[in-house]
């Protein structure tokens, strides 16, 4: 018969186990990629490897289905090229050229409500330095409605270029 002591102890052991999973080193700092500048835009940033400090009775134990969470990263990347588009044009670089660097953004999601708590950007390369368009790469993932579920904040991570260029059909 399960009490709700044993109950507690299954719900306890499953946030472990999910926080254990979660827990990894940035994909940034693996296969010899220099890491650039985490910084700052229009929503706040937070410590990827910081304890969560989750209340039991606060959060059930779901979390967000994986695929939806990657459909919904796919939505920010028309706003990421409008980023890059206008890093382009303010320092008068021709729309064809390819920037160079590498993405890497971590979202914190908020479960109830589907949307970003927090957005890491960093940026390799020339453009690390660049404010304006690390705050507006943050902002544009703020902008994305990621799945509600009920249980506790995750991240989830993407690595891409910062600009993948245009592919012509």
């Amino acid at each position: 018969m399960h009490t709700p002591r044993s109950f507690g102890a299954l719900a306890l052991a499953t946030l472990m186990a999910l926080a254990a999973v979660g827990c990894k080193e940035p994909e940034i700092k693996q296969a010899g990629r220099t890491a650039g500048r985490t910084v700052k835009a229009s929503i706040g940033t937070f410590d990827p490897n910081a304890d969560l400090g989750i209340d039991l009775d606060k959060f059930g134990t779901e979390r967000p289905d994986d695929y939806e969470v990657q459909m919904s990263l796919n939505q920010a990347f028309a706003g990421m090229d409008a980023c890059v588009a206008a890093v382009k044009e303010r320092k008068g670089i021709a729309a064809d050229t390819q920037l160079s660097g590498d993405l890497d953004l971590q979202v914190k999601l908020e479960p109830k409500t589907g949307k970003a708590m927090a957005v890491n950007a960093t940026i390799s390369g020339k453009y690390a330095k660049d404010e304006a368009l690390n705050g507006c790469l943050r902002d544009a993932v703020a902008k994305v409605d990621f799945p509600k579920y009920d249980g506790p904040p995750v991240v989830a991570e993407i690595y891409t270029q910062l600009d993948g260029g245009t592919i012509e059909e």
